[in-house]
């Protein structure tokens, strides 16, 4: 404890200008989207190194498990092969040919108002900004930004993570956004309160979406109750654990160009 002190008197300026610097920096990317963005991508490409190399080692401790995992996700996806309208009906959506690509999840949190996932994936491998995250069991993120071999997505579980979805039973929309707090519920605004909703209900992504495919599960119905604007205030119990995340699958649409650029011409 003497010697600590000690230290602490000997470098007290230096430990001071690492604080205020530290504090400076801070205040700098939580206030200006750009300088946040930059941090970001450029901390990507050293980071996710780090992260690969401990993913390996568990990997390694864990290994019968992640053999199972994968024996059963080819299950999977062998039935659904077989089953070519299911296939076609997740996977084609108004013309529009969605791919998917297998990803692993090397870091990833839950714990924070704004949560990244980084995966395994990058510019090599075709992943690019923009490109929708999912799992068997929902929607998981966007993808925020790619280097050479890895990218990091904005979690669902994230301030500015705004999903597009519908009531499965009756196809009304609404806006699905993280509360902040619970990582395994999320909340709707939007639905007005003359629409038919009950708890136990399934929330799937909507058409409107140039990211996701429809019909791709998020949660159920587990709290509602009417507002005084006329809308109801829904709590969505999340399908997936985000705190258990290990394999995803990055999505592209080869065919959402043409409308994002026609929509474009709107705002000209």
């Amino acid at each position: 404890m003497y010697n600590l002190i000690r230290f602490i008197r000997l470098n007290q300026f230096l430990l001071l200008f690492i604080l205020i610097e530290g504090f400076s920096i801070f205040i700098l990317l939580s206030n200006n989207r750009y300088q946040s963005n930059k941090f970001i991508k450029y901390s990507t490409q050293y980071t996710s190194v780090i992260y690969n190399y401990y993913d390996a080692l568990t990997n390694y401790i864990n290994l019968k498990e992640t053999n199972e995992y994968l024996i059963k996700e080819n299950a999977k996806l062998y039935s659904r092969i077989q089953k070519e309208k299911e296939y076609k009906d997740s996977y084609i959506k108004k013309d529009k040919l969605f791919t998917y690509q297998e990803a692993k999840v090397i870091n990833n949190t839950i714990n924070k108002r704004n949560n990244f996932i980084t995966l395994n994936k990058g510019e090599r491998h075709g992943i690019k900004e923009g490109m929708g995250v999912v799992t068997n069991n929902g929607v998981i993120g966007i993808i925020h930004s790619v280097s050479n071999k890895y990218a990091i997505a904005i979690s669902l579980l994230h301030r500015r993570s705004l999903i597009g979805v519908k009531l499965k039973k009756n196809n009304h929309n609404g806006i699905l956004r993280w509360g902040g707090e619970n990582y395994r519920i999320a909340n709707i605004m939007n639905f007005p309160n003359h629409i038919n909703i009950s708890q136990g209900d399934t929330i799937t992504t909507n058409s409107h979406s140039l990211i996701f495919p429809e019909k791709i599960d998020v949660g159920t119905v587990s709290y509602l109750k009417k507002n005084e604007e006329g809308y109801h205030i829904v709590e969505v119990s999340l399908f997936e654990d985000f705190n258990k995340l290990e394999y995803v699958y990055i999505i592209s649409s080869k065919g959402n160009e043409e409308q994002r650029q026609l929509e474009n011409k709107l705002n000209e």
